[in-house]
């Protein structure tokens, strides 16, 4: 099915992306996830897939951790080594699809995290599948996968699911899923009230609903052994159908 080619509020506003997902508010819980995984992994590298605006690979960084943060999107590139780039720290930016990571980047790393449901731009099964190939190939043998993702499960068919909603300097963002059928639809609006009238923008995009079964299918068919699953990404709680997400954790085999 094709992939809906529409750019993303991330794209068109990748200089306010830490405004739409509270950077600031969720940096020092964000960082106790981090430490949580490295504690876990005892990972020494980690490419972390669909970087954004650069927090979690800094995270891992500061940390010790040598990082590469990797985005499809030039702008949110851009916006991470702007906001986050250190040349003190064992931090780079790459652009690059999950689907086709550059092959420089394969057999490097202990650890791939690909987390806050950025495993949804690959919008299909078979980009899925793809990018979970890929993601194998950049781990070394006994690395780890941490992939993070809404649960759709929980999602009753039909029913407007609220991500998010954030207030920044008269700039109100509000996010939205809604599954119908094998489809599931992102909506997010944004409201300008620094200008009259008020400026609406409203975006939509439409990918296939990962059901937990299909995700943990192509883990498996990608070659991943070890799989565990979780709801929250502190690795405290164990994933139930009602969990708001998803944690799959899985291993490149020794």
């Amino acid at each position: 099915m094709r992939r809906d080619s529409s750019p993303s509020v991330f794209e068109v506003y990748a200089n306010e992306y830490d405004i739409i997902t509270n950077a600031r508010q969720r940096e020092k819980p964000h960082a106790k996830e981090v430490a949580a995984l490295i504690k876990r992994f005892k990972s020494e590298s980690v490419i972390d897939a669909g970087c954004a605006s650069g927090l979690t690979a800094a995270l891992f960084a500061r940390e010790g951790v040598a990082a590469v943060g990797l985005d499809r999107s030039e702008g949110m590139i851009a916006q991470a080594e702007k906001t986050r780039g250190d040349a003190s720290l064992p931090l780079e930016f790459r652009r690059g699809e999950f689907e086709s990571v550059p092959r420089d980047l394969h057999g490097r790393f202990d650890l791939v995290v690909c987390l806050a449901n950025s495993i949804s731009g690959v919008s299909t099964v078979a980009g899925l599948k793809k990018a979970l190939g890929n993601f194998y190939r950049t781990l070394k043998p006994g690395g780890s996968l941490v992939l993070q993702m809404l649960n759709y499960a929980s999602m009753t068919e039909g029913t407007l699911f609220p991500i998010k909603g954030t207030v920044n300097d008269g700039i109100i963002y509000q996010r939205f899923s809604e599954r119908r059928g094998r489809r599931l639809h992102i909506y997010v609006t944004r409201m300008d009230t620094t200008v009259r009238p008020p400026k609406l923008e409203v975006f939509r995009h439409e990918l296939d609903n990962f059901e937990v079964d299909t995700v943990i299918r192509q883990v498996r068919g990608a070659g991943f052994v070890k799989l565990h699953k979780f709801g929250n990404l502190l690795l405290t709680k164990r994933y139930s159908k009602s969990s708001r997400d998803l944690i799959i954790l899985a291993s490149r085999p020794k």
